[in-house]
């Protein structure tokens, strides 16, 4: 169970997209079963079981419903990456994820602009709009996530720089990348826009070869593996 102070921290760490969405109108789940949280998983690759359920229902939906609920998740997603990687760059120390982390800045601040710009000239839609509409399912899914990847960041602000640092940012970013491509893999066959096709395709592309990366770099500088 997090610590109040924990908790706290991690709600400051939510991107403002997502908390404003929040604001606008809460998703009523009084209804809905919630489902298992990634930290109550027992075992295994925790974010990745929670994205494996967040894509299931992404997959029930096609053309706009899809679109508008893709674009909404992977924004406050690629926002929070972003928000890891600024971290690394401030008290990270290895070089090379320096030099990653700041392509994940530069790459995932641009696909934040487009679908930001999409969702408006497309849908008439802010994110936090786009948010509000989602099914009650899809928008307890997507918090829950962010609430741990939000517990990532948190424990990366408490550390001191330097080698827990990096190996928090690696850790994290694995479990990220996961599961941006399992939802980036939705979107053929229930996305209709050409460009948001394209994106996906080349965010599950550059993620996936990220993490075979940071998987090498975490068996070789850390001596751990992970193949899930």
């Amino acid at each position: 169970m997090p610590s109040p102070a924990r908790r706290a921290a991690t709600a400051v760490l939510v991107p403002a997209s997502l908390a404003s969405s929040l604001t606008l109108a809460p998703i009523a789940l009084a209804a809905t079963p919630a489902p298992v949280s990634a930290t109550q998983q027992p075992g295994g690759d925790q974010m990745t079981q929670m994205a494996r359920q967040y894509t299931a229902a992404l997959q029930k939906l096609h053309g706009a419903a899809f679109e508008q609920a893709f674009m909404a998740g992977m924004i406050p997603h690629h926002e929070m990456a972003v928000s890891m990687a600024r971290m690394e760059l401030a008290h990270g120390t290895r070089p090379e994820l320096r030099a990653m982390a700041q392509r994940l800045i530069t790459a995932q601040s641009q696909e934040i602009s487009d679908m930001t710009s999409w969702l408006n000239s497309w849908y008439g839609l802010t994110p936090a709009q786009a948010t509000a509409r989602m099914t009650a399912d899809i928008g307890q899914m997507m918090r829950s996530m962010q609430a741990d990847m939000g517990s990532m960041s948190s424990d990366m602000a408490t550390m001191r720089a330097g080698t827990s640092v990096d190996q928090a940012f690696v850790e994290a970013m694995i479990a990220h990348h996961k599961a941006a491509v399992l939802a980036a893999d939705t979107a053929p066959g229930h996305a209709t826009h050409s460009r948001l096709i394209t994106l996906a395709h080349s965010i599950a592309t550059a993620q996936n070869a990220e993490i075979t990366q940071l998987r090498t770099w975490l068996r070789d500088w850390y001596g751990k593996s992970t193949t899930s």
